[in-house]
């Protein structure tokens, strides 16, 4: 992302200390959105930074190809002596802290994404990498490099597209072409949002339109004072009305205010206005922006994994923005402007810059082909060295009805003469791995039917951020699944997800109406899917645990090096889940009563009391994350698992 000082100290004219003032808002407001301070939009202030690296970029090249002196390999001189030093020297920190502090999973990935972005690219691997399954974003410390990959790529293009439509009109015409296409891209990036939101945040095409606005302005008249005046106070609202948007409706129509009221600030103007000159005294901290941008997060995060995925509290998140500063500050006076100003030949640069990408591309590379250096770790810590591990477990998959494929164990689906279907979200995923350790039956075949709760598709919905088209897809699947129990030789329906956030979520907050549909169409589908010899099992509410005893134990049995912790869960804790799983629990247990078919399982009313749960089981801790269980556990382990919850009781109990 372009956060440094402008495009070059050498144009003395061209330098406005309103623009970095500008830059300090933005990057504060991002230090401050990170670090938990009350201001919901300040993420907003990467929009900010789009739209002046647009203009400052776009000022430059307008005036060398004016000039006759454009240069595709002085523009890349320039890019990689302001961009990639203070980048590399991150980058290689955050690596080396990751050998202390990362699993070998979480390292690797790391690895891979240092690569990435050392190449402008990370933000491809995080629109792929942050999923339901995958590391929670907020715990992956190169994430904000993601900006850094929307800029570059946008660089890639725009030098030779303004270079040939330079060549072809006036300013007129180019102001005009660029108004046209900086129209376009908005409205079909707005309408990309509704389709999918994820990918209309991280790729570069839907955000092209914002560095657009940046550089239409170069080709505008300038304003004079007074309108300058009343266009920097219109945009320092717009600004603070983009800080009130929540995160779920970005970016999409909402990212016009900050995009808006950061192109009224920069608009060039003829004199001096006020409101300009107190930007400009917040120069000082513009000028470090980049920097601050490219240290802060890694910092926050590396402390978050210290502490085990907790979150720091108001001192430590203000001392932690004073190292932020510190760092900063080192970084832009020792690493950001001894690079700016030496001067080599561009063709030097430009090599000297490959071959020190090409050495982090490597280094970053190569710990993620060692698998993250997994010998780093004790052989009693192999098994929970990275979440695919924890999540392997081998399954046929196979193609019932011409749809699929579907994990399907036991006998073979197609000739088995009893059949099991178990149907839900990630848990039945999870929960297959139980029920095939305790299956005796060597007639029967189950087949997981998984992505969406049974409850979700029908009637009821969810949204899920990151799943285009959420609601849709559940009644896709919901359908289809009814479908396949058209079967008359599936004689048990298996019926489990993760309850516990259903009721808030189907009632939009309000819990109780989200219980109580929740009710009738679980009621609903009992009916439906009930058959004469078929009997429905129902697992209840799973213990949820907090991050930090997940994080803590994982990190103890690995030896890493963490913050003291507890990886026990306690009496607190235990109460909360048995309070939340007893919403869905009580509407299981009343439809049981009132349906023979019906057989439960309670998961967390038999692993959690008022003192605690377990979470561990002979001597293997349970979890993969707070809410899943590992589906490598050792076949004993899941046996008495099943056992413990009520499973095994229920699978058995006579039709």
């Amino acid at each position: 992302m372009q956060l440094h000082i402008s495009e070059s100290l050498a144009h003395k004219s061209w330098y406005r200390p309103d623009i970095d003032g500008l830059r300090a808002i933005a990057v504060v407001s991002v230090v401050l959105f990170h670090y938990g301070a009350p201001i919901r939009g300040g993420f907003t202030g990467v929009d900010i930074f789009f739209v002046i690296s647009g203009f400052l970029i776009t000022q430059t090249l307008v005036a060398e190809i004016a000039a006759g002196t454009f240069s595709i390999v002085g523009f890349y001189d320039r890019r990689i002596r302001r961009i990639l030093p203070a980048l590399l020297v991150m980058l290689a920190a955050t690596l080396a802290a990751g050998t202390l502090l990362l699993t070998p999973g979480d390292y690797a990935s790391l690895g891979t994404t240092a690569a990435m972005a050392t190449f402008g690219a990370s933000n491809i691997f995080f629109l792929a990498h942050t999923g339901y399954f995958d590391r929670t974003s907020d715990l992956l410390p190169l994430l904000h490099t993601w900006s850094l990959a929307v800029e570059e790529q946008f660089y890639l293009v725009w030098p030779l597209l303004l270079y040939l439509l330079s060549r072809w009109g006036s300013r007129v015409f180019m102001a005009r072409v660029l108004a046209a296409l900086v129209i376009i891209v908005c409205a079909a990036s707005i309408a990309y949002f509704r389709v999918d939101p994820k990918a209309a945040f991280f790729l570069a095409p839907p955000r092209a339109w914002e560095l657009g606005i940046g550089a239409l302005l170069v080709f505008l008249p300038a304003l004079n004072r007074a309108a300058g005046e009343t266009a920097a106070l219109i945009g320092l609202t717009l600004i603070a009305i983009g800080f009130t948007i929540s995160p779920t409706k970005f970016p999409g129509e909402f990212a016009l205010y900050p995009c808006v009221g950061a192109g009224l600030i920069v608009w060039p103007r003829s004199g001096k206005a006020t409101s300009s000159e107190m930007l400009g005294l917040l120069a000082p901290i513009g000028l470090i922006s980049y920097s601050l941008y490219l240290w802060h997060w890694p910092i926050w995060v590396l402390y978050r994994i210290y502490i085990n995925g907790a979150s720091p509290g108001a001192t430590e998140a203000t001392c932690l923005a004073i190292i932020s500063l510190i760092v900063a500050t080192l970084s832009y006076r020792y690493v950001e402007t001894p690079f700016r100003r030496r001067r080599r030949k561009p063709v030097r640069t430009i090599a000297a810059g490959i071959a020190a990408m090409l050495t982090m591309f490597v280094a970053g590379l190569s710990i993620s082909a060692a698998n993250g250096l997994p010998q780093r770790f004790p052989a009693e810590a192999q098994p929970l060295r990275d979440l695919a591990t924890m999540w392997d477990w081998p399954c046929q998959e196979t193609t019932v009805d011409g749809v699929g494929p579907y994990c399907v164990f036991g006998a073979a689906w197609d000739t088995a003469k009893h059949k099991s279907m178990i149907w839900g979200d990630s848990h039945a995923q999870h929960i297959a791995p139980i029920i095939e350790a305790v299956a005796r039956d060597r007639d029967r075949s189950f087949l997981v039917f998984a992505g969406c709760s049974a409850v979700l598709g029908d009637g009821n919905s969810i949204i899920s951020i990151g799943v285009p088209n959420y609601p849709q897809r559940c009644g896709r699947l919901h359908a289809l699944a009814m479908k396949l129990l058209a079967d008359t030789a599936i004689d048990q329906v298996v019926l489990t997800s993760s309850w516990l956030e259903l009721p808030r979520r189907i009632g939009n907050d309000d819990e109780a109406r989200g219980a109580s549909a929740m009710r009738d169409a679980l009621i609903k589908l009992v009916g439906e899917i009930s058959a004469p010899g078929r009997q429905v099992v129902l697992i209840g509410g799973e213990p949820e645990l907090p991050l930090q005893v997940v994080e803590c134990a994982h990190a103890e049995i690995a030896g890493l090096w963490r913050a003291p912790c507890e990886s026990e869960l306690g009496s607190a804790d235990a109460r909360t889940i048995l309070q939340r799983s007893a919403v869905v629990d009580d509407i299981i247990a009343g439809i049981a009563q009132t349906h023979a078919n019906v057989a439960t399982a309670f998961p967390a009313r038999n692993l959690c009391n008022d003192q605690g749960c377990d979470i561990r089981l002979d001597g293997e801790f349970l979890y993969r994350d707070p809410s899943h269980i590992r589906r490598n556990l050792k076949p004993q382990t899941r046996r008495d698992f099943a056992d413990k919850i009520g499973l095994t009781a229920a699978l058995s109990r006579p039709r």
